[in-house]
This record gives structure tokens, C-alpha cells and sequence, in this order.
């Protein structure tokens, strides 16, 4: 009987530990990640992009992430592309678009910047309202 179980332990764990083909890419309810400046301008220059600037040791940073992920998976918002930037793999994005504290939203329209968040008191209703703005 003991056999049994453990053969059974083994199995359910083997099981589930078993990799997910869509690993790779972004779910609904993820930041898309941004790994060079050509990404980037080539993925902003057109329609309506929100960009996550944040530093993976900022505590403010994992405090706003959730009220951006929030934006994601809103039906209003399917048109939006959304990603996230990582300060410290991508210092060239972040001296061309002038982030100069963390965490930063960017809203862009076009390769434009309409508007510039920072800090990490941005609530999801007032970013989405600004993104139905542009």
C-alpha cells in the first residue's frame, strides 16, 4: 500500500510539473516585455501604446505593476499595447524617452508621448481614463 501511494505521489507530481507551451509568450494579463530601443519605437509608432518603466529592486515599481496589469485584460482597452521596461536592461530607452524616477508610465499615441505618470499612486481607473482619451 505505502508502494502505491508513493508511486502515486510521484506521478501527480511528475504531472504537474510538466512545462506550458505558452510559456514564452505573453498571457492576457501580462506586460509585454520590451528588450531593445528598436522594439520599442518600432511597437509605439502607431496607435496607442502604455509603457511600464520600473527597476526589478524598486518597491514602489511592484506596487503600481498591479494596477497596470488591471488595464490589460479590459475589453475597452484591446487596442492598446502594452508593455513594461526594465531600467536596468534597456538605459538607452530609458535617456532617449527622459524616465528619470521609477515606476514611470508612459502614454503614447503614434510615437508621441501624451502623457507621463510617475510615482506609484496612479489608480487603474484614471489611467484607463486617459488612455480612452487618446
Amino acid at each position: 500500500m505505502r508502494i502505491f501511494i508513493l508511486t502515486l505521489f510521484l506521478v501527480v507530481n511528475f504531472i504537474s510539473c510538466s512545462k506550458d507551451n505558452n510559456s514564452d509568450n505573453p498571457t492576457s494579463t501580462q506586460l509585454n516585455i520590451i528588450n531593445s530601443l528598436n522594439d520599442f519605437d518600432s511597437r509605439i509608432a502607431k496607435g496607442v501604446t502604455l509603457a511600464f518603466f520600473h527597476a526589478t529592486w524598486c518597491s514602489k515599481c511592484a506596487t503600481q505593476r498591479p494596477e497596470v496589469e488591471g488595464l490589460i485584460s479590459d475589453s475597452e482597452l484591446q487596442s492598446v499595447f502594452f508593455c513594461e521596461v526594465d531600467y536596468e536592461k534597456n538605459a538607452n530607452i530609458v535617456s532617449k524617452y527622459e524616465v528619470f524616477g521609477f515606476p514611470t508610465i508612459l502614454l503614447i499615441k503614434d510615437g508621441q508621448v501624451k502623457h507621463t505618470l510617475v510615482g506609484s499612486n496612479n489608480k487603474k481607473a484614471d489611467i484607463k481614463q486617459l488612455l480612452k482619451s487618446l
